[in-house]
This record gives C-alpha cells, sequence and structure tokens, in this order.
C-alpha cells in the first residue's frame, strides 16, 4: 500500500494571549494537506485518488480517546478517505480506461461511515480498534457531517 505525503498546517499561535494558547492546546487539532494525490485501493477493489491539496484533520477523533485511537497514527488511512467523503459525498475513482469518476456520489453520512470501518478493518486488521473507532464516529460525527454541508468547499480535480 502506498501511503499519503501529508504536510502538516502549522496552528497559529503568534500574538496570541496565555488563556488563547492554552484553548488552543486543549481544543485545536493539527490539519495536514496532501502533497500528491493518492492512489488507495478499496477494499472492494475501487481504485480511488483523493486529490494533493486536500486539508483534512485525520479523523476527528475526541481528544480523550487519543491514547488508544490516534487520529493520525492508526486512523490515517480510512481517516483521509473518510474525511474526503464527509467532505464531498463522494470520492474520485478510476475505470478499466483510465477515466475518473464519482463513486457513490450522494450517499450521505451513514454511507461514509460504513466506509471508514470497512478500509480500518480491512487495513488495520484490528476488530476492537475498527468498531470503537466507527462507534467513536456514530456517536459523535454529526456535527462534522453538518458542518461539511455548510462549508460547500470547492471540488478538488485529481492530476
Amino acid at each position: 500500500m502506498l501511503m499519503p505525503t501529508l504536510k502538516p498546517i502549522p496552528i497559529d499561535t503568534k500574538n496570541k494571549t496565555f488563556w488563547q494558547k492554552v484553548w488552543i492546546l486543549l481544543t485545536c487539532v493539527r490539519n495536514w494537506e496532501l502533497v500528491d494525490d493518492w492512489v488507495f485501493i478499496m477494499p472492494c477493489g475501487t481504485l480511488i485518488v483523493i486529490p494533493r491539496g486536500f486539508v483534512m484533520d485525520g479523523a476527528s477523533t475526541p481528544r480523550f480517546m487519543w491514547g488508544l485511537l490516534d487520529p493520525v497514527g492508526i486512523l490515517l488511512i480510512q481517516g483521509i478517505i473518510h474525511d474526503y467523503g464527509y467532505r464531498y459525498n463522494y470520492l474520485w475513482a478510476v475505470d478499466g480506461k483510465g477515466c475518473r469518476y464519482k463513486y457513490h456520489e450522494g450517499q450521505g453520512r451513514e454511507f461514509w461511515d460504513k466506509i471508514f470501518l470497512e478500509v480500518g478493518l480491512h487495513v488495520n486488521e484490528m476488530q476492537i480498534t475498527g468498531y470503537l473507532s466507527w462507534l467513536m464516529l456514530r456517536l459523535f460525527g454529526g456535527k462534522a457531517w453538518e458542518e461539511n454541508r455548510i462549508r460547500n468547499a470547492p471540488e478538488l480535480l485529481p492530476q
């Protein structure tokens, strides 16, 4: 499996008050940008492409769970795919002729949460971690889904 190349996005703490910096320390999550298009073969065999320039935070795991479910550790691969699915409600896929198309466009939150679980089980082969992270996602992911519907992010195209 080819791993994605990620660039950390700086967290702005310059010219902040002490208490603002404490708040950032306790609540802020680092974002990461894909440096290149990233190709992944889904468990079903579909080749997907997440375009370069996509910015994500990994799996939006509640901070108290990071010791067990690191958002850019064991959850990285399914987190990238899931974050893209949440943002755009589709993934870019490539067919046998090399043509790209929108994979499962418009399927909704429950579908992307299921993809998170399937990819996690496929990549990590860890049932407990897979189901625990999926449960956290089902319990706490609604806000992120709704925020992405409002965000209406500009479309990114694979190269």
